[in-house]
């Protein structure tokens, strides 16, 4: 399939590169490092990059406006998104416009779109999955590049601690270590914070709760992001870890509340969030799923229905 995908690239003019709606560093990691290796390698290609970039993602991101005309006979290759409601485009109709949808994924194969797929659930990262795509071929596997690819890596396999990472997560960031990437400006990029943003996790720390059956979560309202002057929901939500550090957590959750919905983040070590999430219209991956409900009322009916369950357990 990697002969095939290579086929494609070089078979088409204009390429569009899109990933999932609220982005992590997978997401705009492995869509990037896919616009990099391109770029070098087919640099007679016109390369657009589709979806919403959260400002903490403009310092490996792109994002070209664009519309419905971009697709007409274009390749549009789809990386970190498991399923097509999650693909961080304006119209989906606009796909059917495509000549070709190429999809390149982590994810439980739940729903097969498109007209190829490289689709490797053992990966713990897309970023993984195309580091060893890249490094099968001859060509250009540059520094860029790999820059990009190893944001995804350490963040999707949360700095390698995850149980899905193996032998293989590791050979391929020694691949990514070896062009001579800057680690530094990697972790400042994805773990730095300002004053604010240190004096919330310091509130999430003294104000989380624990449940009857250890569900630590934290219920972070418009408000309170607020008093600390946060904007930025989405980078908090994803700090969603602090709690793992509990060690009596069976699950952790953070409720984050935009200004629309709440965004839901749920971890675990060994219960299957993904259940949860899907019964409250998310998903995601077995140990780390995500959902968006209408409000704070409904996160007290998550933290109640998964305690139910975890009574049992």
């Amino acid at each position: 399939m990697i002969k095939k995908f290579l086929e494609k690239i070089k078979e088409h003019k204009k390429i569009i590169l899109l990933r999932h709606i609220f982005p992590d560093f997978d997401a705009i990691g492995s869509q990037m490092g896919l616009y990099r290796f391109i770029k070098e390698n087919f640099s007679n290609k016109i390369v657009l990059c589709g979806g919403e970039l959260p400002i903490e993602y403009e310092c490996i991101g792109k994002n070209d406006k664009l519309q419905e005309n971009d697709f007409q006979d274009a390749l549009v290759i789809i990386t970190d998104t498991a399923i097509t409601s999650r693909i961080d485009i304006s119209n989906i109709e606009w796909l059917k416009k495509a000549s070709c949808v190429f999809k390149i994924d982590h994810h439980i194969n739940v729903e097969k779109y498109g007209n190829y797929e490289i689709v490797n659930s053992s990966c713990p990262a897309t970023c993984e999955l195309l580091t060893d795509i890249f490094s099968q071929t001859d060509l250009i596997f540059s520094k860029e590049t790999a820059f990009n690819l190893y944001h995804g890596l350490v963040t999707d396999t949360d700095r390698f601690m995850y149980r899905n990472v193996t032998e293989r997560t590791f050979r391929m960031a020694s691949i990514l270590m070896s062009k001579n990437i800057d680690l530094n400006l990697i972790y400042k990029n994805i773990y730095g914070l300002d004053g604010n943003e240190i004096k919330l996790k310091a509130y999430i720390l003294q104000n989380y709760k624990m449940s009857e059956n250890k569900i630590a979560y934290i219920e972070l309202t418009k408000e309170i992001l607020s008093d600390y002057n946060i904007s930025d929901v989405n980078k908090i939500a994803l700090w969603v870890n602090m709690l793992g550090e509990i060690n009596s957590a069976k699950v952790w959750i953070f409720f984050v509340e935009n200004k629309d919905y709440v965004r839901v983040e749920f971890r675990s070590d060994s219960i299957n969030v993904s259940k949860v999430a899907k019964h409250f219209g998310g998903g995601g991956h077995k140990t780390a799923s995500g959902a968006k409900v209408q409000d704070m009322q409904t996160c007290k009916k998550i933290v109640k229905y998964l305690n139910s369950k975890l009574s049992n357990i």
